[in-house]
């Protein structure tokens, strides 16, 4: 079993990621910057991680490289020269046996890797294996109890707050500092059902952020997530108004961007939205501005979906499959 190369695995990236963060903490108090290595499929240039993992550090006496993706799960293709370079460190790792250097602390990646892979198929049988797999059950709930340990709450609370919200840790962690955060604000030591109702998010809701955070930059994701709000059994209607109001904001606010109002507050003030939310979302007013044209198209396909439904030229049962219509007509 090699000691310094794991694969992290799984998909409660929530856990994974804190994980990783504790690792990489460590690393930075003990060895300082120079330290860390860090490497995705956005900068996956191999000859940059060999030379992290097999150089000696000028400034360091420990290394530890982080290559998030690897191995690719069964959906990621990449372009050819990066599956030549790709295939030919597999080959050298596995021909070394995957023995690197005392020195460096190599981690593979990914949460869902394609199993049938050389590189998934090496590491499992010989790096040290860390799989994160979901909680269920009474592991949620003390989760929840954890993250809520100053307040008072009992198992039916939290059994009701689960039900709404589902059982990903980075959206139960979300929700819970926001009860936490409201709770304090108005000094209630107890967290009840109606606090729940009004401050917590149904999944749906927060599919929907999610889908509009990927929709013009990751389109194979932002159907994904469409897809997942379906079997939701999300309320067709009340969906395209979230999408009719999110496109509307960004259109307005482009607008006003565009004609010099480039503060987050007066936007605010002049579309008469919460300060807070407008400020994170015009935080990301460049990729809109490189989507204006598609933002325009999905507005105006949004509104020809809508007016075909109800003058009855669609079924209803055809408003998502024109909603992913849309999103794959828009321009890379």
């Amino acid at each position: 079993m090699l000691q310094n190369v794991y694969l992290f695995t799984g998909q409660e990236t929530y856990l994974l990621d804190k994980e990783l963060q504790r690792w990489r903490e460590w690393f930075l108090v003990k060895f300082w910057s120079d330290s860390v290595f860090s490497f995705s499929l956005d900068n996956l240039d191999i000859s940059l991680i060999k030379q992290a993992i097999y150089s000696s550090g000028l400034f360091t006496t420990k290394k530890l490289i982080l290559i998030n993706g690897l191995p690719l799960d069964a959906t990621t293709k990449l372009g050819e020269d990066q599956n030549e370079s790709l295939a030919l460190f597999v080959e050298g790792l596995i021909k070394a046996e995957g023995k690197i250097p005392d020195d460096s602390l190599l981690v593979f990646i990914s949460s869902v890797p394609d199993k049938r892979l050389r590189l998934y198929k090496f590491l499992e049988k010989h790096a040290t294996l860390k799989e994160f797999n979901q909680l269920k059950g009474s592991d949620l709930e003390s989760f929840v109890t954890h993250e809520l340990h100053e307040f008072v709450i009992d198992h039916a609370t939290i059994q009701y707050f689960l039900m709404k919200v589902g059982s990903d840790l980075y959206r139960i962690w979300f929700e819970c500092d926001k009860l936490k955060t409201w709770a304090k604000i108005k000094q209630h030591p107890k967290i009840d059902e109606a606090m729940i109702d009004h401050i917590v998010f149904w999944q749906v809701e927060t599919d929907s952020f999610s889908l509009l955070k990927a929709l013009f930059t990751e389109k194979r994701k932002a159907i994904r997530i469409l897809q997942k709000i379906q079997e939701n059994w999300a309320d067709w209607n009340q969906f395209a108004g979230m999408l009719y109001r999110a496109m509307k904001f960004y259109l307005f606010m482009m607008d006003l961007d565009e004609n010099g109002v480039k503060d987050s507050k007066d936007i605010a003030s002049f579309l008469k939205m919460n300060p807070w939310q407008v400020k994170n979302e015009y935080a990301k007013i460049w990729i809109l501005k490189a989507n204006k044209k598609n933002i325009e198209m999905f507005y105006t396909g949004l509104i020809q979906l809508d007016a075909g439904i109800k003058s009855w030229k669609y079924p209803d049962t055809y408003f998502w499959l024109g909603i992913k219509n849309l999103i794959n007509e828009m321009s890379e």
